[in-house]
């Protein structure tokens, strides 16, 4: 029940700060949550560019993640709708984001 608690718990300052009304709040929580573990992990294989890098991560992140429940928010899986759907989801354009960083790190390397 621990993690069904942090997962749906809303995070205030990211809803305010951007209108993400048309996301249901499980969404948007488990999207910034999600996304600060993964800019952390996928740091250490984009460390090299520089102290922008935990940020950047975390933006290409959570706008995959946001984008991809955004698109996909329609369609209907065969798991619980709360909470497995939203995560699936939520993976899934994390993926799209961290894939497309560490793309753009390694062609910014091999022009240098």
């Amino acid at each position: 029940m621990l993690l069904q608690d942090l997962v749906t718990m809303d995070f205030p300052s990211v809803s305010e700060l951007f209108d993400l009304s048309f996301l249901p709040p499980e969404s948007v929580s488990m999207s910034s949550l999600f996304s600060g573990a993964g800019a952390v992990i996928l740091g250490k294989f984009t460390g090299g560019v520089g102290s922008l890098t935990l940020p950047l991560n975390y933006s290409a992140m959570f706008i995959g993640a946001i984008a991809s429940n955004w698109f996909l928010g329609g369609i209907d899986l065969p798991v619980e709708q709360p909470i497995q759907q939203p995560m699936l989801i939520t993976l899934g354009g994390m993926l799209l984001g961290a894939f497309a960083m560490m793309w753009w790190i390694q062609s910014e390397h091999s022009e240098v």
